[in-house]
């Protein structure tokens, strides 16, 4: 819809919904519709979302924006608000709610339930009540069910079984993405470091910062620069302005094609070879695509392991052995494969020579440089993902020329 027409149906509806279908709109319709309420429905709008809804919203919208909102919260809404934005960016704090239930031990389970019944309405979900101690430690969560099947006379700590999983506030959201994951959770709890509960973390708060992740190591798979200008270009590039897109391609194309001189630099130093074996060139294009596809798919397959935590820093050496004798079978492959063509086009056994065991090497050292730059990257804590296609395609251009090129001037001489 027009957002004009955006902002009249959001008044047409009843208080109660306004909030709920304000927080799921996009972040420049949410601020064109601030700009033009008043400051008495904005407050409205915004004293009834939840936690985790309000913080996506003051991070999405302008600095101006931001602190004339926070100035319409209640004392408790705004210090609850700042202390949220104060984790830092992309750590569980920033997703989590304080809007929970919790209950004490030594509650009967009766007690449990009248407050559950109380305090239930407001809180984000109650599929989980999570148990504390008088210092409001996290020492359990329980599910509902297991609640509501009890006796009503047991107490609380007698349905214990003291097994939870939870997360620190200042931790990686990836982090909290593996962990909903593997246990299969709907609710994370998040703690400090001297594990007082603080809030939890939903599964659908989850998904969104999953969905953004994905983009995001999606711009880098890319080469595409995100960071300046945000994310909002790759999914909403009908309406992001041209100047962004290009703001977010030029970087890495301006650094890949300085990379590509150096290939040009590297032929002009064999145009000597060249000039007397001709042929040589209408072979380059397959052996540096073939190293830089094969560098690819290492790379992809490294990256993805260490997302999902299957793979650790420590193993770089191991998986380099591995991919040493896959890549070396590959690449018997790729050079029996072209050593026909070679010794046709080429019209000598020597010509075949250089272009099979270029091919062989090539394949090699580009799946080798696949799988060492991520470990690369994360060693200097940069997300692998950085470790593009387009960037591995101009490495394995730069070396697989220089090697092709020298193996033909040490064999054709």
């Amino acid at each position: 819809m027009d957002k004009k027409d955006c902002l009249i149906l959001l008044r047409l509806l009843p208080k109660e919904l306004q909030s709920g279908v304000f927080s799921e709109l996009d972040p420049d319709i949410q601020e064109d519709i601030i700009k033009k309420l008043t400051d008495i429905d904005v407050k409205s709008i915004i004293s009834s979302m939840h936690t985790d809804d309000r913080t996506e919203l003051f991070e999405e919208t302008s600095p101006e924006i931001t602190r004339k909102l926070i100035s319409l919260l209640s004392f408790e809404e705004r210090k609850e608000a700042l202390e949220i934005l104060g984790y830092p960016e992309d750590s569980v704090g920033r997703l989590m709610t304080p809007d929970y239930v919790a209950i004490k031990e030594d509650w009967t389970i009766e007690k449990a339930i009248k407050h559950i019944r109380r305090f239930g309405k407001d809180a984000e979900t109650i599929n989980i009540v999570y148990v504390v101690d008088d210092e409001w430690h996290l020492v359990d969560d329980i599910p509902i069910r297991r609640l509501i099947l009890a006796e009503p006379t047991q107490i609380v700590k007698s349905i214990m079984d003291e097994h939870f999983i939870s997360i620190i506030a200042i931790a990686d959201q990836e982090e909290a993405i593996k962990l909903i994951e593997k246990y299969d959770l709907t609710a994370l709890p998040v703690t400090d470091s001297d594990k007082h509960l603080l809030g939890i973390v939903t599964v659908d708060d989850i998904i969104d910062a999953l969905r953004e992740e994905q983009t995001e190591d999606l711009t880098k798979y890319s080469a595409i620069e995100a960071a300046p200008i945000g994310l909002d270009f790759i999914t909403k590039i009908r309406e992001v302005p041209l100047r962004k897109i290009f703001r977010a391609r030029i970087t890495w194309l301006l650094a890949l094609l300085i990379m590509d001189l150096v290939t040009g630099g590297i032929i002009k130093s064999f145009e000597k070879t060249i000039a007397k074996y001709v042929v040589l060139v209408t072979f380059l294009p397959v052996l540096v695509d073939t190293a830089g596809n094969a560098g690819s798919q290492s790379a992809t397959l490294v990256i993805r392991a260490l997302a999902l935590g299957t793979i650790k820093m420590k193993d770089w050496i191991y998986l380099i052995g591995r991919e040493f004798i896959v890549a070396g079978a590959l690449g018997l492959i790729m050079g029996l494969g072209i050593s026909i063509t070679g010794f046709v086009r080429g019209g000598s056994f020597l010509i075949a020579q250089v272009v099979v065991l270029a091919m062989i090497v090539n394949v090699i050292i580009g799946s080798l440089i696949g799988v060492l730059l991520p470990f690369v990257f994360t060693k200097f804590k940069k997300d692998p993902a950085t470790a593009s296609t387009p960037l591995i395609t101009t490495l394995a251009d730069i070396i697989g020329t220089a090697i092709y090129l020298g193996l033909a001037y040490l064999i054709l001489s």
